[in-house]
């Protein structure tokens, strides 16, 4: 059937790029609180209304709300007699307090004065508990805040902005916190290191960037004697300056760029990753004069991240994507509940450090590790699904023909007739690896029962990510992005060829790079998707410069106004100026009013101009919520966007 979707208008503007004449005929819709977006926010919203069948779609949210795992603490900060516990809750960061045992004693509290925030995180000083650091960001803010305040009197000691990385001296009880001014305008960007005290309120600067630096993160040493800053160029390449928390001088470890990841300090030795000495990682010690010394050599795994603990070094490594941990001493490996999952850090406790582990067919877990032993200290679930088969398998790029890593998640006994309905998932950029996972963080579907149901899962390692070091994300962005897409559609083409499943039954799925993927993947090969869920996707690469964090998002993607090279590369995959008169599948685009990553016009643009051009019969759908961030939603919302992906999914894919 053909839709009669919202009316929308056209405007005439064109832009010259390069000599080249570029119409934005929707760039209206860039102005998020104009009447007349708003008129067509709301009637797009009501058109997906009616779309979808309401009793389904709260049948759908019962469903998903009673099977839904308990959650898992992902962050874990020590607090008095236990720990400040952060979970995430119906789409929302979510804070507790519990004791030595993990079990809860209480709720945070909300902050009066804060209730104009999202409160993401809460971090004491660790020389005086009764102080508090609270991550946030005020509603409508492009970028997170820190708060200082008394413990139950709720007293703001001081209120910085901008701040995306903050951490506490153990030593003197100060605040050491990063903040980066930008301007998109200019494409100017500067990043600087500050110490706040408690005691007087005041913010001294410790170190200033001088060249172009996108933001700064910290680290500060289990002893206390260092605060590390690592200041980005880019998301891979950094200078590291070491503070010396006693006298405040600040030691600038590397003269140029490199790729590095700091462990700990040892004796005033830093502990690094390097990938710039080596391409698959390497730890290094270095002292106060500069002189490194390597520590553990450079093997097949890919090291990525690490801790201290009972006094050893261990680090987190991939092996063809999956999970590893490293003793650094011996190159021993510690075993992992699963050969195929991932870990991440959780948080430290008094003598162990908590790590969370995951796999296809693992529920989450929190593990308990004292630096010998690995030690299940919470399960999502006892659940086992021993007819669900998990496979690590390559497929060519369709153009270059570089191998392209994917695990294909299957019953046992599937049959290979190409039947199946497959559910891809991909990412590709930002030097982040996609490990595996037990449930894909868009629409929320639980991949063991996906597959269960006789559906097949492929998760794709595509280039733009760091599963493979450096060099796999030098791939995938600025002159290389479209590696990305052409990757995954290797990868679906070669499960096809396979006969897990055929053209017309994939639906795919992405979020925010990943949800630029959907969107340049759907105008790319429409034929080959069953339907496609595009979530807070940028679409228009073009104008993205042009947006709050443009200046740190052209260093993954390029500056379109920096050559005409970039522009004509840019504008050959930009999703929205290449939607064309085609048979589109169906479409379900989610963004947020208050998005600080990815303006929302990006989506309302992209959808008004698949609705125009789309020749087949096939939904295209916009949801927009009022109160959605970089997510999903929260509460009821929450569960109301996980079940209309989910219906969206089956209706396209099963009815």
């Amino acid at each position: 059937m053909k839709y009669e979707y919202p009316a929308c208008k056209t405007v005439d503007v064109t832009e010259d790029w390069f000599g080249t004449k570029l119409p934005d005929p929707y760039a209206w819709l860039k102005q998020a609180g104009d009447p007349e977006v708003l008129d067509f926010v709301a009637r797009e919203n009501a058109f997906t209304d009616a779309w979808f069948d309401t009793e389904k779609v709260q049948a759908k949210a019962a469903q998903l709300k009673a099977e839904k795992l308990p959650e898992l603490y992902y962050s874990l900060t020590r607090f008095k007699d236990g720990y400040l516990a952060v979970e995430r809750r119906e789409g929302k960061p979510y804070i507790r307090i519990v004791d030595e045992k993990l079990e809860p004693v209480a709720d945070f509290p909300k902050i009066p004065a804060l209730s104009g925030y999202d409160v993401f995180g809460v971090s004491p000083d660790p020389a005086n508990e009764d102080v508090l650091a609270i991550q946030c960001q005020r509603f409508g803010a492009a970028r997170p805040s820190v708060v200082v305040c008394r413990n139950e009197s709720w007293e703001i000691l001081g209120s910085m902005d901008g701040i995306f990385s903050y951490c506490w001296s153990k030593k003197d009880g100060r605040l050491y916190y990063s903040s980066t001014e930008d301007n998109a305008g200019t494409q100017e960007s500067v990043t600087r290191v500050y110490r706040f005290d408690p005691e007087s309120c005041e913010s001294t600067l410790v170190y200033e960037e001088p060249d172009y630096a996108i933001f700064g993160m910290l680290s500060d040493s289990e002893d206390g004697a260092f605060v590390l800053a690592k200041v980005c160029r880019d998301y891979c390449l950094a200078k590291w300056i070491a503070i010396d928390v006693a006298d405040g001088h600040t030691e600038i470890l590397t003269k140029a760029y490199v790729e590095w990841e700091y462990l700990d300090t040892v004796e005033g030795r830093h502990y690094f990753i390097t990938l710039s000495e080596a391409a698959r990682g390497a730890v290094i010690a270095v002292d106060a004069s500069g002189e490194q010394s390597v520590v553990l050599p450079e093997s097949e795994r890919i090291l990525e991240g690490g801790f201290s603990c009972g006094g050893e070094l261990f680090v987190f490594a991939k092996q063809d994507v999956s999970s590893r941990l490293v003793h650094v001493k011996t190159g021993n490996e510690v075993a992992l509940p699963s050969d195929m999952g991932a870990l991440a850090y959780v948080g430290r406790g008094r003598e162990q450090v908590f790590l969370k582990f995951e796999s296809f067919v693992d529920a989450p877990q929190l593990l308990s590790f004292d630096g010998k032993e690995l030690r299940a200290v919470l399960r999502t679930s006892e659940k086992t699904y021993p007819d669900v088969l998990v496979e690590q398998h390559f497929a060519p790029s369709t153009v270059d023909k570089t191998p392209i890593p994917y695990y294909l998640v299957r019953r046992r006994d599937a049959k290979a007739d190409g039947t199946a309905a497959a559910l891809m998932y991909g990412y590709g950029g930002y030097n982040g690896g996609m490990p595996p996972w037990h449930q894909e963080m868009v629409s929320g579907v639980s991949i063991p029962k996906w597959v269960e149901q006789g559906g097949v899962y492929v998760h794709c390692n595509l280039r733009g990510g760091n599963e493979y070091g450096p060099a796999w994300h030098e791939g995938g962005m600025r002159l290389t992005k479209r590696h990305c897409y052409e990757d995954f559609i290797g990868i679906a083409e070669q499960v096809i060829r396979d006969g897990w499943t055929s053209a017309g039954r994939i639906g795919i799925s992405g979020c925010s790079n990943g949800g630029l993927l959907m969107s340049a993947l759907v105008t790319m090969r429409p034929d080959l998707w069953g339907c496609v869920i595009d979530s807070v996707p940028h679409t228009d690469m073009i104008h993205f410069a042009e947006d709050d964090r443009g200046p740190m998002y052209v260093t993954e993607y390029g500056n379109p106004r920096e050559s005409k090279e970039m522009f004509e590369y840019l504008l050959s995959y930009s999703p929205y100026h290449n939607v064309k008169k085609a048979s589109y599948p169906p479409v379900y685009v989610q963004t947020g009013e208050r998005d600080n990553n990815v303006p929302p016009y990006h989506g309302k643009k992209f959808a008004a101009r698949m609705q125009a051009e789309n020749q087949s019969g096939n939904p295209i759908l916009l949801r927009v919520l009022a109160e959605g961030s970089h997510d999903r939603g929260s509460g009821e919302v929450f569960w109301r966007t996980l079940a209309e992906m989910q219906v969206f999914l089956e209706e396209a894919l099963f009815s």
